[in-house]
């Protein structure tokens, strides 16, 4: 089973506009976290999700390189998690914990290709030579 909140549609939007996204991201957790303190666990989790996959796809944007959103990617699978724990919801709770640990896997691949990756100095030319 694979899980995602976002459609299609939302999903190229956020791609599109990461930064208005941040704001949208900063209400789907307010009001998921909210509903969640509340006790109202299923209303809580497609706020969540939507929250979730926003991080997700700025993560991915921004190349896993924002530790912040690592942390908020983290923390909103706990919630959703916890959701889905409490309503004995285990098939969609296993495949949210499976989601994460791909994502962080993707992560850290992103980061070791980052550090082999050669850097190429600014205003270099990348490779503009003299044939003189």
């Amino acid at each position: 089973m694979q899980i995602s909140f976002l459609c299609a549609k939302h999903s190229d939007w956020v791609y599109g506009h990461p930064q208005e996204a941040v704001c949208f991201l900063a209400r789907d957790e307010f009001q998921g976290t909210t509903l969640f303190y509340g006790g109202e666990y299923r209303e809580s989790i497609p706020y969540l999700g939507c929250a979730f996959d926003i991080t997700a796809i700025l993560l991915e944007v921004e190349e896993g390189q924002n530790r912040q959103l690592v942390k908020k990617m983290q923390t909103l699978a706990g919630f959703i998690c916890a959701a889905y724990e409490v309503l004995g919801l285990v098939e969609y709770q296993q495949a949210m914990n499976l989601r994460v640990a791909a994502l962080m896997t993707a992560l850290s691949y992103q980061e070791v290709y980052a550090k082999q990756s050669p850097k190429v100095p600014s205003g270099s030319g990348g490779g503009n030579f003299n044939a003189n």
